[in-house]
């Protein structure tokens, strides 16, 4: 071992190296440019299975092919992993958090599928993410400890001291791992995600730690680590609140903002987007070095819901001492990939989608019996409702106009209305919507689509300056992204003020707010029209003194994406009734037919029997089509009428 380059030093490094503790011989590297790969994944949220969706334009860009469907899986996952590594003897596949939650393979088994599929799989690190907590710390323990096989970082948790013998969290928990990757050493450090986990600066809270300021947990290991390997890289959950829905250029990525002087590589997380090409970080760290060259950090994101697997292939010259800036270990150029899984690609002779894309066999074979238990516990295949706006649209969870959506009015309807709970008014945040209701039947996996976490409503009673101070937030916040509503309601209308005259002080700048909420409403058709003005006669106004008793989800009224005047609420309960339940139950509701036409009447047009051959009139695909009801049953048929957009949240700039 070459002692010339510092590896002697650092007791507390080598100690924690699990691919040191084999005497061997180390290839010298120095001076030589050695190709590296980088297979990253991110916010995998329990996709282990294959599952339809319609991918958007964002995903499309990025190599979705909307004819490829299912997309997907563990064990295609796996294959392309393997693949890669086929062609890269040089690789580590890093995961960037939040393997837990978001399809009914967690509800049913807890993570243990997710742990002993991505061990099998081969991987070799991942950051905790904030959806690993959401059955808790124990729970997290229990899952890793019994059946993980990789390391798991966050260098940015401080575990409290111990109350008793029992091993817990903090004994599987490690804040970096160091990989010796035939010869390169590469560290990679874990920030795991402190900003949506609520309860973290709370003495004393049920997680058992408290968190460390990113830029101190950096500073301190990089400072250990730069002298004694040759890459850096951070693998990040980091983030202020769950960013899908953005496009990438409406990002501010928190992790440009950490230290990185002697950081390399920072592969990020939990903002579910891609970010190809790589964005690149000026990173002059002062030495003679960097004013001859361009010295930068590389920054990844490869998607969520296993969509993608990112491939970034690296050089890295290998310097002669890495304690020297002068002289370090360096990544002089990359080149990335984000490879799409889906089950086919098209096929370059006829092009079409008939090309299959393999899955691993071993993997395959340890998820089947999870399938089984699973598909005979929860139907996930069971219609029990039909979309079919006028002209096959979607019912959007985004209105174009920037304020309330069909599809977020039928949330918070059914919140509202959901046995039990009874509010006055329903508030939840657009971004716990995931994605809209396509054309055609309604599946019980789909909504596990719509609503992949298991958001419950909170009931609380709420004085009418609370609600102001609620809106006036949401206003806040929606004005700064485009003036694009974050949040979604029933019950209640207000004028979005994104940009204008306002009473309030906005507390980030203790100055006037120009975005604030007026014209505060309770009831329901309060304008005549979505752009007109609240008609009185129909609906109160909101009274300050007032108290008036709300529907939120339960993520919010922790304090959630920044809603702070519902964390301080004190007489919130939380009723444990799922939205995604309550929606379900919403719409079986429904009438069992669209546009005043009954489901024994309206076509199924997206029959894959060969039912409708195509017709150039309307009339003639309704009578070769298969009815609803006849392929379906007596369900019902969302229309474009059922919680129309109707103005209950009207962006303004005055």
């Amino acid at each position: 071992m070459s002692t010339r380059r510092g590896w002697p030093v650092i007791a507390l490094a080598m100690a924690v190296t699990s691919a040191c503790t084999v005497e061997r011989d180390q290839p010298n590297l120095v001076g030589q440019d050695i190709r590296f790969t980088i297979i990253h994944t991110s916010d995998i949220h329990s996709r282990l299975f294959p599952y339809s969706f319609v991918p958007n334009t964002f995903d499309q860009d990025y190599g979705l092919d909307p004819n490829c469907k299912p997309f997907g899986g563990i064990a295609r996952i796996t294959a392309i992993v393997k693949d890669i590594r086929r062609t890269s003897p040089r690789s580590l596949w890093l995961d960037s958090g939040d393997a837990f939650q978001g399809a009914p393979v967690f509800n049913e088994f807890k993570g243990e599928a997710e742990m002993r599929a991505l061990s099998l799989a081969g991987m070799d690190g991942a950051v905790i993410g904030n959806h690993e907590f959401d059955l808790g710390a124990a729970n997290l323990f229990d899952k890793i400890d019994n059946f993980s096989q990789f390391p798991h970082l966050a260098a940015n948790y401080a575990f409290f001291d111990r109350t008793s013998d029992a091993r817990s969290l903090r004994d599987v928990v490690r804040p970096f791992e160091i990989y010796d990757v035939q010869g390169l050493k590469v560290a990679v450090i874990g920030m795991a995600n402190i900003d949506t986990l609520t309860s973290i600066s709370e003495g004393g809270n049920s997680l058992g730690f408290r968190g460390i300021a990113d830029k101190d947990a950096l500073e301190r290991w990089v400072r250990i680590l730069r002298p004694i390997t040759d890459v850096i890289v951070v693998v990040s959950h980091l983030g202020l609140d769950e960013d899908e829905g953005l496009t990438p250029s409406q990002v501010i990525d928190p992790n440009a903002s950490l230290p990185l002087n002697g950081i390399d590589l920072i592969l990020g997380g939990h903002l579910h987007i891609v970010t190809n090409p790589p964005k690149i970080l000026p990173n002059d760290d002062g030495s003679q070095y960097c004013k001859t060259h361009d010295c930068r950090t590389v920054l990844v994101h490869s998607g969520a819901f296993a969509k993608y697997v990112g491939k970034l292939d690296l050089v890295v010259h290998v310097g002669s001492s890495n304690f020297d800036p002068e002289n370090r270990s360096r990544i002089v150029s990359f080149a990335y990939q984000n490879l799409p899984v889906q089950s086919n690609t098209q096929d370059p002779a006829t092009g079409k989608c008939t090309k299959p894309l393999p899955q691993d066999a071993q993997v395959a074979a340890l998820m089947w019996p999870y399938s089984v238990k699973l598909n005979q516990d929860i139907d996930l295949g069971g219609v029990f409702s039909y979309v079919q706006p006028s002209g096959n649209g979607k019912i959007l969870r985004q209105d174009p106009s920037g304020g309330d959506s069909q599809l977020g009015n039928l949330v918070a309807r059914s919140m509202q209305q959901q046995p039990g709970v009874e509010a006055e008014f329903a508030l939840t945040n657009s971004l716990g919507i995931r994605t809209d209701f396509e054309h055609g039947a309604l599946t019980n996996e789909q909504m596990y689509n719509v609503f992949p976490f298991e958001n419950s409503i909170t009931v609380m009673y709420l004085s009418g300056l609370e609600v102001q101070a609620m809106l006036d937030f949401v206003s806040r916040r929606s004005a700064s992204r485009g003036c694009r509503t974050q949040a979604q309601v029933a019950g209640i209308t207000f004028d979005m003020v994104c940009h204008g005259t306002c009473e309030n002080i906005d507390p980030t700048t203790g100055k006037p707010a120009e975005a604030c909420a007026k014209n505060i409403y309770l009831g329901d058709n309060c304008r005549a029209t979505p752009d007109g003005p609240v008609d009185p006669t129909k609906c109160a106004r909101l009274a300050p003194t007032g108290l008036y008793r709300a529907a939120v989800n339960d993520y919010i009224a922790a304090g959630g994406s920044g809603f702070d005047v519902l964390k301080r609420n004190s007489s919130k309960q939380d009723t444990g009734i799922s939205l995604r339940d309550s929606l379900t139950v919403y719409l079986t509701k429904q009438r069992a037919a669209c546009d005043g036409v009954s489901t024994d009447m309206v076509p199924d047009d997206t029959d894959p029997d060969g039912m409708c051959p195509g017709s150039a009139t309307p009339a003639a695909v309704a009578m070769n089509c298969r009815k609803v009801k006849e392929r379906f049953g007596p369900i019902s048929c969302l229309d474009q009428n059922i919680e129309k957009h109707d103005g209950r949240i009207r962006p303004v700039f005055e």
